[in-house]
């Protein structure tokens, strides 16, 4: 998960981590490691598997760019938000991320 916290920490958002208790089979390579990334309390994405260890390298948390494809979606529903809520010129809405929390909803 560092890395993915470490890319929204650098993209400028605050990040809250939420574990779902429930547990999941080894076996389960969607539920099982699963994210589910929230932005201003609503889903922006869901990545299956996305801490299994299966996957970490191929499209899971030690995956650069499955990372970066994460955070961009994120990036993309703040800047819609800004778009539905303010009447600030586009460049200073994307860049302003940091009063939103980013919510990574966690399973093991």
């Amino acid at each position: 998960m560092q890395p993915l916290i470490n890319e929204f920490v650098a993209a400028g958002f605050s990040v809250q981590l939420n574990h779902v208790t429930t547990e999941t089979s080894w076996e389960d390579t969607d539920e099982h490691g699963f994210v589910l990334l929230k932005f201003a309390g609503k889903d922006v994405v869901r990545k299956g598997g996305f801490q299994h260890n299966r996957n970490l390298r191929k499209g899971g948390s030690w995956d650069a760019s499955a990372v970066q494809e994460l955070c961009k979606a994120v990036i993309a529903a703040s800047n819609e938000k800004a778009d539905d809520t303010s009447s600030v010129a586009p460049k200073e809405k994307a860049d302003d991320t940091s009063s939103e929390t980013t919510t990574i909803a966690t399973a093991a």
